[in-house]
């Protein structure tokens, strides 16, 4: 056999010592060191779920958030780093703890192995348990990206009382397109007077449906509809 054709002695340290090589083209990206006054939060959007998920004939479609809300029960199983999470409609917003990120040797604080790890359970959770809900749903896939975010403590209750405030107003202007509503100004509070002047109450929809889910750790993780973040917001974090 001559020099052409003699085959490598394909082993472990053969393999580790060719691509030895190659590691200094691999981008790692690591989280950014938070200050002490600091916190993490990965949010996740769904891809096309909303749109997907409209019915024309019906207000909302409550298998569906059903089916957020086993997500949101599901992912401290997968990823015991989260601290806190609140979900509406097909937005997900995690709370991390970065300490243990940081010192667990299976993420080593890497960007590239939270992110796709957290997009990854959410996004199959979502595709399993709504083929679940809906029975003649045909089977399809469907994907979350996700984005970082730091921010100052003092600003954490601010975050989240945004996020909730936009899952009122989308509700509030779903129900203005759904009853075929004129109102000039949607606050949530004008369309609760309309509402009441047509018969209609705010307050007979789930309440799921215009505020959104929260989890958080009690004894153990606990996951509900969300109470109004700027009045409540001691029940969650005391």
């Amino acid at each position: 056999m001559n020099d052409k054709q003699k085959i490598p002695l394909y082993s472990y340290g053969y393999a580790k010592n060719i691509y030895k090589k190659m590691e200094k083209y691999e981008i790692s990206n690591k989280f950014p060191a938070l200050k002490e006054n600091e916190c993490l939060i990965v949010r996740l959007d769904g891809k096309g779920l909303t749109s997907r998920f409209k019915d024309k004939d019906k207000l909302f479609l409550s298998d569906f958030h059903l089916a957020m809300r086993r997500v949101m029960e599901n992912i401290k199983k997968y990823c015991s780093y989260i601290k806190f999470a609140y979900s509406f409609k097909d937005e997900i917003s995690l709370l991390l703890n970065q300490d243990f990120i940081l010192n667990n040797k299976n993420y080593d604080n890497r960007v590239e192995k939270v992110l796709p790890i957290l997009s990854g359970y959410v996004s199959a959770m979502f595709s399993q348990y709504i083929t679940k809900r809906l029975k003649d749903f045909p089977t399809e896939s469907f994907s979350f990206d996700a984005r970082i975010i730091i921010l100052p403590k003092e600003s954490l209750q601010n975050y989240f009382h945004s996020r909730q405030s936009f899952a009122m107003a989308a509700f509030a202007d779903r129900i203005c397109s759904f009853y075929g509503l004129s109102i000039e100004t949607r606050t949530v509070c004008i369309v609760k007077t309309v509402l009441k002047e047509k018969g209609l109450d705010w307050n007979s929809f789930p309440q799921y449906v215009c505020s959104g889910y929260v989890g958080y750790s009690k004894e153990k993780w606990v996951v509900e509809t969300a109470s109004d973040f700027s009045q409540k917001w001691d029940k969650y974090f005391n």
